[in-house]
């Protein structure tokens, strides 16, 4: 299992006016919880919290103010909507010896024979799953093998088999399947030819 380090100074400042400032010096705001304790307002650097992208499951340590450390895990990392930077982080104290629930991407493996020879669509369905486990045996990915799927079938969460991790979730749950292929509808356009109006010569003559 993967583990990161983060550097975190508390902060007693807040506001809208002084995220901003942080943000334009690179750094974000962010608070770490643990049940029963004081929650502890922190800066830090957004490059830090950017490289956490794709590991968002995995188990941190926080250094406080370079004389603490504490073992903790993303409950949220909030995204600027025009240039997706990070801009506020949440992490939540945890014991190494009691199990916490995380939700884990899903990645899937292979190529299915429905695309392969039929020419079938893969639909990814659920790209996260929730699961219990130790902090020390948090996966940093679920990986679901798809290539025996054929046209029609799917991947189920019962399908998944993880040592000492329990999977949350309903078991009938569909994490991906293989659709038919797309017909492309022939759209036939017909051809009308404008018969010329006939008039007769009386017809010409009252005309005049």
């Amino acid at each position: 299992m993967l583990e990161i380090a983060l550097d975190i100074k508390t902060r007693k400042e807040k506001g809208k006016q002084y995220t901003k400032k942080l943000i334009r010096e690179g750094k974000i705001p962010g608070v770490y919880y643990f049940r029963g304790k004081e929650n502890i307002p922190f800066i830090v650097e957004q490059k830090q919290v950017q490289s956490l992208a794709g590991h968002e499951s995995g188990l941190i340590t926080v250094n406080v103010d370079g004389k603490e450390e504490k073992k903790c895990i993303i409950r949220e990392i909030q995204f600027d909507p025009i240039n997706a930077k990070p801009i506020h982080v949440d992490l939540m104290g945890i014991l190494l010896t009691e199990k916490v629930t995380v939700a884990v991407p899903v990645h899937l493996i292979g190529t299915p024979v429905g695309v392969k020879n039929s020419g079938g669509i893969l639909q990814h369905i659920i790209r996260e799953i929730e699961i219990q486990c130790l902090p020390a045996d948090i996966p940093q990915h679920i990986e679901v093998d798809v290539t025996n799927l054929d046209i029609g079938d799917s991947a189920h969460i019962s399908e998944i088999k993880l040592d000492k991790v329990e999977i949350l979730g309903e078991d009938e749950m569909v994490i991906a399947t293989v659709g038919a292929p797309r017909i492309a509808e022939e759209v036939v356009t017909e051809e009308v030819t404008a018969e010329p109006e006939v008039i007769s010569k009386g017809e010409e003559e009252d005309e005049e």
